[in-house]
């Protein structure tokens, strides 16, 4: 984590983005199928997992620079669950169990149950994060960065709605085979927003991390003050 925290925001953000290039090209150009490296258990899904258990510890060493404030410490722990999440496809048999144990037939309509989840677990993220602004608030840039990565988390769950099946690219109007093609694209695309979300929540975090340990709190509670009376103004 140490060596994480000397290398520039913009560069992991460029990394990311480089691997997903290198994914989509070899996958459409040698398998001609642009998801191949996205599937579960390959190397796009351990590097969302990774993504995921680093923000999430990121969150937590923040909590021990700022333990009178949890909220690091919930973010840290959800950020660790996702992850968990993705490496045990938790949401994904969540959604197979609700069919089960409710004797539900899968449909085109049942089968976006895990869609849901995952926009759930956004919902709680963005309630904590509003119940706790006023340490949110603290950090300018950190809020850019969550409202890019929350931007790219909704646009990876439309897309995996939309890429689920066939079924409402047909009803918009897609011949079948039109309709499977672009599924493919999408699911890529969808997974490629996985990667560059999780990169983006990362540097907001590391800029949030590097600014308390190398600000004094009394500095930051003192930046708050200020900023909370020229507002009031």
């Amino acid at each position: 984590m140490a060596i994480l925290q000397k290398i520039s925001t913009r560069h992991i953000i460029i990394a990311v983005a480089l691997l997903n290039l290198i994914m989509i090209f070899h996958g459409e150009v040698f398998r001609d199928l642009p998801a191949k490296h996205y599937r579960e258990g390959s190397v796009g899904t351990h590097i969302s997992i990774i993504l995921l258990f680093l923000v999430g510890f990121t969150s937590l060493q923040i909590f021990l620079g700022r333990r009178d404030q949890i909220i690091w410490l919930l973010i840290g722990l959800g950020f660790v669950f996702l992850a968990l999440d993705d490496w045990f496809m938790i949401h994904e048999n969540i959604d197979k169990a609700i069919h089960h144990w409710f004797g539900i037939k899968q449909t085109s309509l049942t089968d976006r149950i895990d869609d849901l989840l995952i926009a759930l677990y956004g919902l709680i993220g963005a309630f904590f994060l509003y119940r706790y602004r006023a340490e949110i608030l603290r950090y300018d840039r950190f809020l850019r960065f969550l409202g890019i990565g929350f931007g790219i988390l909704v646009a990876s769950i439309v897309l995996d709605i939309l890429s689920n099946d066939q079924a409402v690219l047909q009803w918009l109007g897609f011949s079948k085979t039109a309709a499977l093609d672009i599924k493919l694209w999408l699911v890529a695309i969808e997974e490629v927003c996985k990667l560059m979300g999780g990169a983006v929540f990362l540097s907001g975090f590391l800029h949030v991390l590097r600014q308390v340990e190398n600000t004094p709190p009394e500095t930051i509670d003192l930046a708050l003050q200020t900023t909370s009376a020229q507002s009031g103004r």
